[in-house]
Parts: structure tokens; C-alpha cells; sequence
């Protein structure tokens, strides 16, 4: 029994709570506004039916999903794979894989991918057997666990970069120190160089900080812009900076862009030789950008090792540049990838989608 009181809230009896609720409008109306996207099949693969949620987590109406096959709602590289498990199951009656709380990846009705956990159920409606997949939008956590993974692996490497590479530079020092107090006061020039080292690592692991974080805001940026700016700090006279006229505008933070092409252009500049020529351009098969030399490109280190934190050529260096540039372009959601340039010199490749 259901009354109300002067506030005219609504209020249950405890006698009407023994008595359980079989209301057919009830049970279509917890499954209709439920906070989870239900999407049920036929052995066809055919949508029967789709609840209101569905337009939460994919961007369709339910009206626009029946009659359709569930691959709209899945990525094509799993097509096939979907397929498949549906043929074995009718065929087998096992299940290749856990029926319960599957994380998968969806497909927004925009083009972008969510992050599932599926449960499943089987089940006879009218004669047929029908699927249904109850999926919940865990996009945020799957993220946030992503981060903590790369926090942990970012502190493992500032760890590993204090114990060892700022460890040694002070040892020498220290040793150089006591040399020249034994009596050899030219050894005190040896320090400058240590000191130096130590400072540029320093620096380096700030940034490296820095540059781990979320990056801002994204806004419209100009690359020409960003690109000369960038040439006017680490740029030379032995250089030349050449750039084509389809530099256009990427949303991106300005002031880790920037830090992109500083660092790109000083690993080009320092490794690339005398004469050297740097091309920026826009690549032409997807959107994104390049950074290309005609020097003496990668020579015999492999590409999938140059963005390993402490990777360098040259003892001098500290080896972080290439991190650091990684960093940046994974914080955007782009991609990055090295190869050897047309010249022979070095290449490197941002994928801004």
C-alpha cells in the first residue's frame, strides 16, 4: 500500500514489502532506464532490441540499432572474431570466453572507441533463441588505471635515474675533488664538465615530471608558428630549417608542442652532422606532422629502442630527449614513430588522430 503524508512524500508500508513485485510495466521500466546499455541478438547477429541506455554509451537511438547487426556496435578488427564465437557456440554449445564481466571495446556511434565490461545471458523468447549483452561504460576507470600504471612505471624510472646516473657524476666528482686536493689543481677543470652533466640531468628529470602530466587544455595552434619558435631556441648556423606550405593548425598545448620540436631538432642538430637540412611538413596519408634530416640518421641502433629513458650515442648526452618527446605525443592521444627518412637521415612521424 502506498500513501502520503503532509510533505506528500511517498512512503511504503512494511506489509507491502512482503509481497514481491511482479508487475510486468515494472520490470520493463527497470530494464528500459537502467544505467547499463542492454542490447539483445538473434543467431544472426540481427539487434532485437536496445533499452534507452544505449544511446548513453553509444549514440544511438534504440530505434536506429534494430534490425541492425551488432557490428555496429564493435570495432572492425573484431569482427570476425565475433563471428566466429557466435558460429562455435551455436554449433558446440561451449563458450570460448567468460561470460561475465568481459571488458571489450565498443564503437561510438561517432567513431571513437568505449571501454565495456560485458556480462551475457541466453535465453528463448517466441521461439528463438535470443543473446543479450548487459554493457557498462567503464571508459573512466580503465583510464585511471592506465594513468596509476604509467605513475608507477614514471617513479620506478626516476628512481633508477637518481640511483645510477646522478649517483656516478657525483662519485666522479668527488674523486676529482679529492685529487685536486691532493695537489693537482688542473683536475678542477674536470669538474665543470661533471657539473655540468649533473645539471643537464637535473633538468631533464624536472621535465620529465613535467612532461608526465595531463597535458592543458588543448587549443588551435599554429605549427609554423610553433615550429620557428622552437628553431629560434635550438637552432644553428650549421642548420637550415626548411618547412612546407601545408603547415596547417593541431589542437594541441602549446607549450609541450613547442617542447616536442626543441628537443626533435637538438637530437637532429646533435646527431645529424655538418650541413645538416631539417624538413617539417604535414604527412599525407593521415593527420599528423613530420620531422625529417638528411644526416646521418639512426646508423645502427635500432628505432624501437630510442625512446627508452637513458638511450643516448653520446656519453655527453643524457638521453632523455626522445623520452621526453614521447611522453608529450602520448599525453595528446597521438602516436609517434621513428624510421630512416628519404635522405637516410632520421624521420619522425607524429600521428595526431
Amino acid at each position: 500500500m502506498v500513501s502520503s503524508d503532509s510533505s506528500s512524500e511517498l512512503q511504503i508500508s512494511t506489509a507491502d514489502l512482503d509481497t514481491p513485485i511482479q508487475s510486468t510495466e515494472f520490470f520493463r521500466s527497470l530494464v528500459e532506464n537502467g544505467s547499463d546499455a542492454i542490447v539483445s541478438i538473434d543467431q544472426n547477429s540481427s539487434i532485437l532490441y536496445a533499452n534507452q541506455s544505449v544511446e548513453r554509451v553509444f549514440g544511438y537511438r534504440p530505434e536506429e540499432l534494430i534490425g541492425e547487426k551488432l557490428t555496429v556496435l564493435i570495432p572492425d578488427r573484431y569482427h570476425d572474431a565475433h563471428f566466429k564465437s557466435v558460429d562455435d557456440y551455436l554449433e558446440s554449445g561451449e563458450r570460448s570466453i567468460d561470460w561475465n564481466g568481459i571488458e571489450l571495446p565498443g564503437e561510438h556511434k561517432n567513431g571513437h572507441e568505449v571501454q565495456l565490461s560485458i556480462t551475457f545471458e541466453e535465453h528463448s523468447y517466441d521461439g528463438q533463441q535470443v543473446f543479450s549483452g548487459i554493457m557498462r561504460d567503464v571508459t573512466a576507470q580503465v583510464e585511471r588505471a592506465d594513468q596509476l600504471e604509467r605513475q608507477n612505471e614514471r617513479l620506478e624510472r626516476f628512481a633508477s635515474i637518481v640511483s645510477h646516473d646522478l649517483r656516478e657524476p657525483l662519485q666522479t666528482a668527488r674523486a676529482t675533488l679529492a685529487v685536486a686536493q691532493a695537489g693537482n689543481e688542473e683536475a678542477l677543470d674536470e669538474l665543470d664538465e661533471v657539473f655540468d652533466r649533473m645539471d643537464a640531468l637535473i633538468g631533464d628529470v624536472l621535465t620529465l615530471a613535467k612532461q608526465g602530466q595531463t597535458v592543458g587544455e588543448p587549443q588551435e595552434v599554429a605549427l609554423q608558428d610553433i615550429v620557428e619558435d622552437s628553431w629560434s631556441i635550438v637552432g644553428t648556423e650549421a642548420a637550415t630549417l626548411e618547412t612546407t606550405p601545408t603547415l596547417s593548425t593541431v589542437d594541441a598545448d602549446p607549450e609541450r608542442l613547442r617542447t616536442v620540436f626543441e628537443n626533435l631538432f637538438r637530437n637532429a642538430i646533435e646527431h645529424g652532422g655538418e650541413n645538416l637540412t631539417v624538413r617539417v611538413g604535414t604527412l599525407s596519408d593521415t593527420a599528423g606532422f613530420y620531422i625529417e634530416d638528411d644526416g646521418s640518421g639512426f646508423e645502427d641502433s635500432a628505432t624501437e629502442t630510442l625512446f627508452d629513458y637513458g638511450y643516448s650515442t653520446k656519453k655527453e648526452n643524457t638521453g632523455f630527449g626522445l623520452s621526453i618527446v614521447e611522453d608529450i605525443v602520448r599525453a595528446h592521444g597521438w602516436s609517434l614513430t621513428a624510421m630512416t627518412g628519404a635522405d637516410g637521415g632520421a624521420r619522425f612521424e607524429v600521428e595526431t588522430q
